[in-house]
């Protein structure tokens, strides 16, 4: 019997052991079965690990960004707070999966709706979050939303939408929102009854990311997508009454007038600088120079000796949102909100004249919204507390010192002419101070009423370690070339008192402990006209106000007499200090206007040293001739101020309890 010969050629094969045996299969043919399966399972696993790592993806994103931005920041976590950004993480890799994945189902209501809700928030939050460290170098949180008046504005973090940044941000999350989505939707691909038993986690989801606690303030130790969506809640809650965390106004959003292009003709060439500092009174502060000043301020003092004093400058008021109101528009504090939102501000003007500007602070511009107040201001140099130290105090801000170096930094970079504002903090409670520069004792932190004088001590500690920094950047400025032709205007927002008349600290009252401020210009040779020189000094002992500033600062660029300016001027009571016309109109005071709520009202007028005040449990207006009366002891009653008891119920008619004796309330109409 001829063998059978294999298919290849090679030797004959053996034949069957039995007759009945089946013939062996060829070789390899069942691993050729076999290794389909074992493909099929192996890719399945693939994506299944693929489609997990898709789910984590968002929140790994955030954690990613996070570390990128905040890395070393992020090592200095003590156990505590490392394990609460841990445990946010968590938080976010459970919220984003569920709505991934069930946006990810391959038909169904849900895919739908979850599939925007995913892409919607993921877009915000991250955009949001992005944009918002872009310019702040901090996280939008409570502190920077709960007091906007807008939920739609709250949602994007109020931010500057047309800002190239913020646009970039945002197209980027949206660009990933979509990705993920679309890949998930091919990868991820839940089974039915997967898909339905996931569906009801989607509310629990979003009711649950409303309700996780969150590291919000100067540490920030919380996953951001998660410090986002808590300041979106607490801003909801507001809005429905659930919660009364922002009882008072704060500022909201600006939405200035356009500047026409204005042509500047100043006396002389000339840079503008405004040096603003924070709670500081008049009479720690050697105003005019003193070669033996033995005040809080001996650094500026040395390093402006040829300043002119203003003795008698005022503030409208005690709050730090008030003052600036005033001083950078020049518009009255009792205007309207559209008019005080509408107002442009002196770098509006200095822009339009084709001024380099700038503004430098160490003011911690979450406090209260006080970020909305500059963010659309057109600057070429900016900087606020959170880019100075991430972890700024949010009443003091950064440190002082921290500024001045700054400012330092920059100060060559700024183009001539320019206009440029350096705003202090520090001496804000509860304020910053240093053992090593403290000459004043005895001295403590107390507000104990048998300490007062040690209180007040320390709080002149204060001023004298925040002078420092100012002295330093005087000192800098004078020697660059660039600063031989700057005139600097120093003032502070508002004072502050210590129990003078009952009260501590600022905003609470009209008295001068809280509204005399310290204020002079130095400008040196050649910066000045004769006759501004001479109208400037001639304003040594006469009231000026910080509605004043403005057209001062517009004179001193050359603007004042623009003919295209007619329309802002018109709005602004004040006048130049660089002419010799005063202000001798009744000015206003108050410390409730719709840039900024108050406590509980209060408000007054002056006219030369003529001065009224009243708070909303008074029954009357209390009067005092400031000269012949600096401590404001002796009520001269109404009568010996009229008109001034008048002028203010017609201006501040919706403080109506503040009556004359024996006359009938008036009903304003609430």
């Amino acid at each position: 019997m001829t063998p059978d010969i294999d298919r290849d050629g090679g030797a004959p094969s053996e034949p069957p052991a039995t007759p009945s045996a089946a013939p062996a299969a060829p070789a390899g043919r069942a691993d050729r079965a076999h290794r389909p399966r074992a493909a099929r399972r192996a890719a399945r696993r693939r994506r299944r690990l693929a489609g997990l790592a898709l789910l984590a993806a968002p929140a790994l994103w955030f954690l990613a960004a996070d570390v990128l931005r905040r890395g070393r920041h992020m090592t200095t976590f003590d156990r505590l707070h490392a394990a609460g950004y841990a445990a946010t993480v968590v938080a976010s890799l459970g919220f984003w999966g569920v709505l991934l994945y069930v946006a990810s189902g391959r038909r169904g209501a849900m895919r739908g709706v979850t599939g925007v809700l995913f892409v919607a928030l993921f877009t915000l939050a991250c955009g949001v979050q992005g944009g918002f460290h872009a310019l702040y170098n901090i996280y939008c949180s409570i502190d920077s939303q709960i007091h906007s008046q807008s939920i739609p504005w709250s949602v994007v973090g109020t931010l500057p939408l047309g800002d190239p940044r913020v646009i970039a941000h945002l197209a980027a999350a949206l660009g990933l929102a979509l990705g993920a989505l679309r890949l998930s939707r091919r990868l991820v691909r839940p089974r039915r009854l997967r898909r339905r038993l996931a569906a009801p986690f989607v509310p629990l989801a979003l009711a649950g990311v409303t309700m996780i606690p969150v590291s919000y303030r100067v540490i920030q130790s919380s996953s951001a997508d998660m410090i986002y969506f808590h300041g979106v809640t607490a801003v909801v809650k507001e809005h429905l009454g659930i919660t009364d965390d922002s009882p008072d106004l704060r500022v909201q959003r600006r939405d200035p007038e356009r500047v026409p292009r204005l042509e500047a003709r100043p006396a002389r060439p000339r840079n503008v600088l405004l040096i603003l500092q924070e709670s500081q009174r008049a009479d720690v502060t050697c105003v005019a120079y003193d070669p033996a000043c033995d005040q809080a301020t001996p650094f500026s003092n040395a390093a402006a000796p040829g300043r002119m004093p203003l003795l008698q400058m005022r503030a409208h008021d005690s709050t730090t949102a008030i003052s600036i109101s005033n001083i950078w528009s020049g518009v009255l504090p009792t205007e309207r909100q559209e008019v005080l939102g509408s107002a442009p501000l002196l770098w509006h003007y200095a822009h339009a004249a084709g001024w380099d500007t700038a503004y430098w602070t160490s003011q911690n511009l979450m406090f209260g919204n006080a970020r909305l107040y500059v963010q659309d201001i057109p600057v070429s140099h900016r900087v606020v507390a959170t880019q100075l130290d991430p972890g700024a105090d949010l009443d003091y801000g950064a440190y002082d010192r921290q500024l001045t170096d700054r400012v330092i930094e920059e100060w060559g970079e700024l183009v001539e002419p320019f206009f440029a504002v350096v705003h202090y903090s520090n001496v804000h409670f509860p304020y910053v101070s240093d053992p090593r520069h403290s000459p004043f004792q005895p001295s403590e932190l107390s507000k104990s009423p048998d300490k007062n004088e040690h209180f007040f001590n320390y709080y002149k500690n204060v001023v004298y370690l925040s002078d420092m920094a100012v002295g330093r950047l005087i000192e800098h400025i004078r020697g660059t070339p660039s600063g031989e032709r700057t005139v600097i205007v120093y003032t502070s927002d508002h004072g502050e008192s210590f129990r003078e008349h009952w009260q501590l600290g600022h905003t609470s009252s009209l008295w001068d402990e809280e509204i005399l401020v310290p204020a002079w210009i130095d400008a040196p040779e050649g910066t000045l006209a004769p006759e501004e020189r001479a109208s400037i000094a001639g304003a040594r002992d006469a009231f000026v106000w910080h509605l004043d500033l403005a057209p001062t600062f517009l004179d001193l660029m050359g603007l004042w007499d623009e003919a295209r300016l007619a329309p802002f001027r018109a709005r602004m009571m004040g006048h130049p200090l660089t002419r010799p016309e005063r202000t001798v109109a009744p000015v206003p005071l108050t410390n409730c206007t719709w840039v900024w709520g108050c406590s509980f009202r209060n408000w007054g007028m002056m006219q030369g040293p003529l001065k009224i005040e009243a708070r909303e449990w008074d029954g009357e207006f209390h009067c005092f001739n400031v000269l012949e009366d600096p401590l404001e002891v002796t009520n001269l009653g109404e009568q010996a101020c009229a008109p001034l008891p008048d002028l203010a119920r017609a201006l501040f008619h919706e403080m109506p309890n503040v009556t004359p004796p024996g006359r009938k309330p008036v009903d304003w109409g609430g």
